[in-house]
C-alpha cells in the first residue's frame, strides 16, 4: 500500500472583512485627568503661602556673609574695632551665614541657622563687644531693648505682609509693638534731649516715626498695609540713628568709623533676623492661615452677586 502525503496546513486566511492592508486601530490609554486648579487656590497660596521667601533669605545670607567678611577685613585695617577677636568673630559669623545658604537644610533648620548667625553678633554687640561693638553705647539694657526694634517688630511685619488675611498675625504684630515700647520711649527721649546734636535727634525722630508705621498692620484684610516696606525701614532708621551717633560722646570711645561698621552691620544681621523669624512664623502658623475664607478679601464672586434685574427692580 502506497503511503499517504504528509499534511500540510492550510494557506494563512483573513478572519476580517477589512482589506489586509488596511491595519486595526489601537486607542491609547487615556492619561488621567487631573483636577483643575482652582481661583481660590491660587489666591489661598498668595495670602497663606507654605513656604515664602526661600530665595530672599539665601540672597540675603550671601549679603550678610559679604557684610561681616568686609567688617573682618576692615577691622584688620585698623577701621572700626580692631583685634584678632573682632576679626575671627566676623570671619566665623561669615562662615556660618555661608554653610546656611549653601548646604541642603529643611526649609526651618535654615531659618533657625540664619537666626542664630545674625543673633549672635547682635547680642554680643549689645553688650559691647564683638565687630558690633558701637551698638553698646547706650548700655546693654538699652541695646537689649533696641534689638527688639531691629529683629521682631520687622520680622513681624513682615508676617503681616504676607499673611493679611490672618488675624493671628495682627495680634503677634501686637504684642512685639508692646515689646518695642521701652526701645521706642529711649529713642523718643534721645529726640527731645537739647543736649544732643540736631542732626542726631533728627535721625532719633526719624527712627521712631519709622517704628510707629508699624500700626499701618491693623489696616484692612485686603491690604498688606506697606507692612515689607515699612519693616525694611525700621531697620534701616535703627542702623542710621547708630551710624550717625559719631557726632555724639561715644565717639570717643568706639571711634568715628566703629559706629560706621556697626551700622552695616546692624542693618545685615537685622534683615537676615528679621526674615528668619518671618519663615519660623510661618513654619507654625501656615497650614492654620491657609483656612482663611478667601472671598472674604476679594469680595464675591460673579456667581454670588445677584442678577441685574433684581437690581434694577430695587
Amino acid at each position: 500500500m502506497d503511503s499517504l502525503p504528509p499534511l500540510t496546513p492550510p494557506p494563512p486566511m483573513s478572519t476580517s472583512s477589512l482589506p489586509p492592508e488596511v491595519r486595526p486601530i489601537t486607542i491609547a490609554p487615556r492619561a488621567p485627568i487631573k483636577p483643575p486648579v482652582l481661583a481660590s487656590d491660587i489666591l489661598r497660596e498668595e495670602v497663606a503661602p507654605m513656604a515664602p521667601a526661600q530665595r530672599a533669605v539665601r540672597l540675603w545670607l550671601v549679603g550678610f556673609a559679604a557684610a561681616f567678611a568686609a567688617v573682618g577685613v576692615a577691622s584688620r585695617l585698623g577701621f572700626g574695632p580692631s583685634s584678632l577677636n573682632v576679626l575671627t568673630g566676623s570671619l566665623a559669623t561669615a562662615v556660618v551665614a555661608l554653610l546656611a545658604t549653601f548646604l541642603p537644610a529643611p526649609y526651618a533648620a535654615r531659618a533657625s541657622l540664619a537666626i542664630v548667625a545674625g543673633v549672635v553678633p547682635l547680642g554680643l554687640g549689645a553688650m559691647g563687644e564683638g565687630p558690633l561693638a558701637a551698638l553698646g553705647f547706650e548700655g546693654g539694657l538699652r541695646a537689649t531693648a533696641g534689638l527688639v526694634l531691629i529683629t521682631l517688630l520687622p520680622g513681624s511685619l513682615l508676617f503681616r505682609a504676607r499673611y493679611r488675611a490672618f488675624r493671628v498675625a495682627r495680634i503677634i504684630l501686637a504684642l512685639t509693638i508692646l515689646l518695642s515700647v521701652p526701645a521706642l520711649v529711649s529713642i523718643g527721649m534721645g529726640a527731645l534731649d537739647p543736649g544732643t546734636p540736631l542732626l542726631l535727634r533728627i535721625a532719633n525722630g526719624a527712627a521712631l516715626l519709622a517704628s510707629l508705621t508699624a500700626f499701618c498692620g491693623f489696616m484692612g484684610e485686603e491690604t498688606t498695609g506697606g507692612c515689607g516696606g515699612w519693616a525694611l525701614l525700621v531697620i534701616f532708621t535703627q542702623a542710621a540713628r547708630l551710624g550717625l551717633h559719631t557726632l555724639g560722646k561715644g565717639s570717643e570711645l568706639y571711634g568715628h568709623w566703629g559706629f560706621v561698621v556697626g551700622a552695616i552691620g546692624v542693618f545685615a544681621a537685622g534683615v537676615l533676623v528679621a526674615f528668619a523669624i518671618f519663615q519660623l512664623l510661618a513654619v507654625a502658623f501656615a497650614r492654620q492661615a491657609r483656612k482663611v475664607d478667601v472671598h472674604r478679601i476679594v469680595g464675591p464672586g460673579a456667581e454670588d452677586r445677584p442678577p441685574l434685574t433684581s437690581m434694577t427692580s430695587e
